[in-house]
């Protein structure tokens, strides 16, 4: 199971700093990894709660769309050659003969204009997941969203060596 502990935390960029990062919020990041700010506790928030809930519900939907059993990652990785850059996953699997990784959101229904199964999302949600297929060394990765509890959608993208080089270097 990921050591969740603020040594830990601090200890890397993870890709929900890389989150933070594309929402403007790299200050607060850093800020962070200093201990200069605490990390938040989110664990009481409800909404918090019903993802981890809904996680493999979401897991399961995946894979019945793309027809290949998910496993659910319980470590975290480091990139091989970048330490500084960690991440934790929730699915990975096979399609063919290439890894995919599967990033499972519960979002509410008001945010679904946000997104297009051909590869539209926010910047923190792309950022997430270039950071993800990066430090697990794939080029595929799909967002698994649950909208509203009642609108699956299950968006492809494919991250290329440059974006994940970027990302290493500009942190977007």
């Amino acid at each position: 199971m990921t050591d969740f502990s603020p040594e830990t935390r601090n200890s890397a960029i993870w890709s929900g700093d890389s989150r933070k990062v594309a929402n403007g919020k790299a200050n607060e990041v850093i800020l962070t990894k200093q201990g200069k700010l605490e990390i938040p506790d989110l664990s009481g928030i409800e909404a918090v709660q019903m993802g981890h809930v809904l996680e493999p519900v979401i897991g399961r939907l995946a894979q019945a769309q793309l027809k290949t059993e998910l496993t659910k990652i319980e470590d975290a990785l480091t990139h091989p050659k970048h330490t500084w850059l960690k991440s934790h996953f929730d699915f990975a699997g096979k399609l063919g003969d290439k890894t995919i990784l599967v990033e499972a959101k519960n979002y509410n229904a008001s945010v679904r204009n946000k997104f297009d199964v051909s590869g539209v999302a926010p910047s923190a949600d792309v950022a997430q997941l270039v950071h993800e297929a990066a430090v697990f060394g794939v080029d595929m990765v799909y967002l698994a969203v649950l909208f509203g509890g009642q609108e699956f959608v299950l968006i492809p993208f494919h991250i290329t060596d440059q974006q994940k080089d970027d990302h290493i270097v500009t942190g977007k």
